[in-house]
């Protein structure tokens, strides 16, 4: 069994063009807003940094498996905790993320954290942690204020907690999908 942190994940990461909509959201409600960018999960925890030279072929077999597909960030749901629930924004269709999660199971077995829930794989795009008792209040005043976002993805990112960034999770390599044929 490998060694995982938490300071290493698998992510997906939005072009840097629909961030500031998002990144609006969760500059107000997110306490890790400094901590990580906005991403969607795939596996986490992950490996340690002294072992990315082994696991980045799996990583890139896994990501050549997968054409770039295009995500729409239309509606906000929220997971519920004992004592808070954390707010995201659903990224539709979830078919293309639950296949690539599924290349990155069948390359990558032991860091299957993220399919180990109740439910499964949820693919989201946490925007904020909440009070259960303004949780509904706040969930559709930020679907009545939200202008949907679509964007292609076209990669997987390798990122990690750099201590030299204030441990600001930074892409320590990006792996792409494969080329559409034309």
């Amino acid at each position: 069994m490998p060694n995982k942190t938490h300071t290493t994940a698998v992510v997906l990461i939005p072009p840097e063009t629909v961030q500031p909509p998002i990144q609006a959201i969760r500059q107000i409600h997110d306490r890790n807003f400094r901590r990580w960018m906005p991403h969607i999960t795939l596996l986490y925890p992950f490996a340690e940094r002294r072992d990315f030279a082994a696991i980045t072929a799996a990583l890139a077999k896994a990501a050549q498996q997968v054409s770039p597909f295009s995500i729409r960030l239309t509606r906000f749901d929220a997971f519920k905790h004992r004592k808070s629930c954390t707010m995201f924004l659903v990224p539709e269709p979830e078919d293309e993320i639950l296949e690539l999660h599924n290349a990155l199971m069948t390359h990558l077995p032991d860091y299957n954290d993220t399919a180990r829930f109740a439910g499964g794989f949820h693919p989201h795009l946490s925007v904020g942690q909440f009070q259960h008792r303004s949780l509904q209040t706040e969930q559709q005043r930020l679907q009545t204020e939200w202008q949907p976002v679509q964007c292609e993805m076209e990669a997987i990112s390798l990122i990690y907690r750099a201590p030299e960034t204030e441990d600001r999770f930074v892409v320590a390599e990006q792996f792409p999908f494969q080329t559409r044929n034309q």
